[in-house]
């Protein structure tokens, strides 16, 4: 059995090892892209007609009509990326037109998603007279009758799946909904762009950067209208007339804009804020033109920003303390946690345990609030369904869902989950081929990185482990080579293959490529998504800091775990690790040692026996306090001379015995296994762990 195995199943599109030559040929062939130039150079052409959506031109008169007529016009969003990048554009384009418009967004803590009846509550008494959602309201029927009885009109812009029947909406855009429209992928601010484009009468490129950044972080498809979207956003985005753009530039350090840039540096920037609650600080910074109020606004976003990274790692550190990995579907639940990032948390541990995860942020008077992420093909709606009883509310879908519980009722939950029958199948990764990392040039990796493949995936086998370090204290480093090519292979937010790797093992590695630049030199690096070894490994957790590796380890079912936990009487290494069936090994830490040396001994012994005959009816916690040596280490010595009858020992009472002859302490069995297990303490205290490995390895193959 390998301990480390990969956590997906790797569908590798070309397995036998591709040339660097042909690298990039077979990730446009992946990718079903003929002509990279046309591809990457896709514009304004590509751009569909918004009239071909269904109910467009209804909702253009009536939002004209309501500027004409000055009307109050609510455009109503959502806390992430995408709907707050759907705000800022509809807003700036109903501003060009002179509209009496302004925006609001639900609080992702206190209002939930999407249009609530407290926002509706809010907008009846603000006197509006045209609601427009962005990124959400599709499924809103109750909400927008409600407004509808009240003379209020709803436009619905959105992407997300219908549930039912549609809305009773004045009008609704969506691709999905709308036969005569030739794209159905639009993210929710693509949607948003389709109706200030129609509005305007203008293709508004000045707001392409805006659509771009919501079309990426909302992890559509890129490929016709939205491929279009990021090109021309790109472009847009190197010269913004936009002063909050101008600004995240300026504070994310961007080697260069492309698609990887926005995905992991201003996508998560302005997510951030809606995970902290404070979404309208990343609307008022993309639609504010006041650089007073823009360079006030990006140090909050800066804010945001580092405090979401910091309570994220807090909370996963927290997860990891709390788990119960014997459990089915794992449950972890406290106040202590943020409820903007529990999502990200269940996400993690789900990826490093193989079970799907709930996190549950129980910090409010008897309701927690959760959220869940599948592994493999579980589905965790399904799940949610077979405990509707014991939930306030849920939803979802079968990879990602929220839910609210009585905490009474969270013990419970667990139990139910227990009960339910998971999928047994990993998850798949598609892996674009095998190459030779010594085969891969850096003008290779330079031409992907232009053309912002960082989705890119290949297979390396057969890499060596050389060293291995911490970074920052959450990032592990391998020093790893094919035999021809020396190399970094970085995994972020990840300690787990730092603990479970040691110098010397061979593995396989799934990962992207990148070059990292630092002090003039120029580096290929491997980044690391998954990573299997597939040999007998023995890994050294005898330091204080392997403790942090242990939780994750499972005794008796992954691996052979050498620690305090083995009683000393079972301590044999020889049989220990002959009977194992076990791939890997586990050096765990130890408090024994001293006391052993001490002990384990004739003078040690002899000491305990002189103590004995001074009391001849002792006890052992007599025994333990005048000896000042802990039980374990006692009753192992008590069974020595039991075996010499030189005392009894029963009950806890420790009893001489009358007219013994002297004896040699070779005569007891247990001395000469507590000699044994004195050496292999020792041994595996002072000894190099190649030196340990080599001695495991020669008793396996005996």
């Amino acid at each position: 059995m390998t301990l480390l195995k990969a956590k997906y199943g790797w569908d590798v599109a070309f397995p036998e090892a591709v040339p660097d030559s042909l690298i990039f040929d077979h990730i446009l062939k992946n990718r079903g892209i003929d002509d990279v130039d046309r591809f990457f150079s896709m514009g304004k052409e590509s751009l569909h007609d918004p009239f071909l959506l269904e109910d467009m031109d209804k909702a253009v008169k009536r939002v004209i009509r309501a500027v004409s007529a000055q009307e109050k016009i609510l455009i109503y969003g959502d806390y992430d990326c995408d709907g707050i990048s759907a705000i800022a554009v509809l807003y700036r384009a109903l501003k060009k037109l002179g509209a009496n418009v302004f925006y609001d967004l639900p609080n992702r803590f206190s209002d939930g998603y999407g249009l609530s009846m407290k926002a509706v509550d809010d907008i009846l008494r603000e006197g509006v007279k045209l609601v427009i959602t962005v990124d959400n309201g599709i499924t809103c029927g109750e909400e927008i009758d409600r407004l509808s009885r009240a003379g209020i009109d709803t436009i619905v812009t959105d992407h997300h799946e219908v549930m039912g029947e549609p809305p009773a909406a004045f009008a609704i855009l969506h691709a999905k909904l709308s036969k005569n429209y030739p794209f159905k992928e639009l993210a929710g601010v693509g949607m948003s762009y389709k109706l200030a484009v129609a509005l305007t009468e203008d293709s508004l490129d000045e707001l392409t950067d805006l659509v771009m950044i919501g079309t990426i972080a909302d992890l559509v498809t890129l490929e016709g209208e939205n491929q279009a979207i990021v090109n021309l956003g790109i472009e847009q985005l190197k010269h913004t007339v936009n002063p909050g753009l101008k600004k995240l530039l300026q504070y994310s350090h961007l080697d260069q804009i492309n698609v990887t840039a926005i995905a992991f540096k201003i996508a998560p920037k302005i997510n951030s804020s809606g995970r902290m609650g404070k979404a309208k600080d990343a609307v008022r910074l993309l639609v504010s033109d006041s650089d007073e109020e823009v360079n006030r606004l990006i140090l909050d976003i800066e804010a945001n920003h580092a405090e979401r990274k910091d309570l994220t790692d807090d909370a996963y550190a927290l997860c990891e303390k709390l788990v119960d990995d014997t459990n089915n579907i794992l449950l972890i639940a406290s106040p202590a946690f943020h409820e903007g990032v529990i999502g990200i948390c269940a996400q993690k541990m789900a990826e490093k345990y193989q079970k799907s995860t709930v996190v549950i942020c129980t910090g409010e008077e008897n309701v927690g609030k959760g959220s869940m992420r599948s592994y493999g093909e579980d589905d965790i709606l399904g799940f949610l369904n077979q405990s509707a009883d014991l939930l306030l509310r849920y939803g979802g879908h079968s990879q990602a869902a929220g839910l609210a519980i009585e905490i009474s009722n969270i013990p419970k939950f667990q139990e139910r989950l227990n009960q339910v029958s998971v999928q047994q199948g990993r998850p798949h990764l598609a892996v674009d081929m095998k190459v030779r990392v010594s085969a891969v040039s850096m003008d290779t990796i330079r031409k992907l990185e232009r053309y912002s493949f960082f989705t890119a995936k290949f297979l390396f086998q057969g890499l060596q482990i050389l060293s291995k370090t911490i970074m920052t204290g959450k990032h592990t480093k391998l020093i790893v080579s094919d035999g021809l090519k020396t190399l970094e292979a970085i995994a972020f937010n990840n300690l787990e293959y730092f603990y479970r790797l040691e110098e010397g093992d061979n593995v396989d590695i799934v990962g992207g490529l990148s070059i990292n630049s630092w002090r003039n030199r120029e580096t290929v690096q491997i980044m690391i998504k998954d990573l299997s070894c597939g040999h007998f490994q023995v890994l050294d957790l005898r330091g204080d800091e392997g403790a942090a590796a242990m939780p994750g380890l499972r005794r008796s079912e992954d691996a052979l775990i050498l620690d305090d936990d083995i009683p000393i009487e079972e301590f044999d290494l020889p049989r220990l690790v002959k009977k194992s069936a076990f791939a890997t090994i586990a050096l765990g830490r130890s408090s024994r040692g001293q006391v052993i040396a001490r002990l384990f001994n004739k003078e040690g012994i002899g000491s305990l026996y002189r103590l004995i005959q001074r009391s001849p009816s002792t006890t052992m916690e007599d025994l333990e306090r005048l000896s000042k040596n802990p039980g374990w280490a006692i009753r192992p010595i008590l069974r020595i001379f039991e075996e010499l009858k030189l005392v009894a020992f029963d009950a806890g009472t420790v009893r001489m015995l009358e007219g013994t002859e002297k004896r040699n302490l070779t005569d007891s069995p247990m001395y000469n296994r507590l000699m044994d297990v004195r050496q292999q303490y020792a041994f595996l205290s002072d000894e190099s762990l190649p030196t340990i490995k080599s001695y495991f390895t020669n008793l396996r193959e005996a």
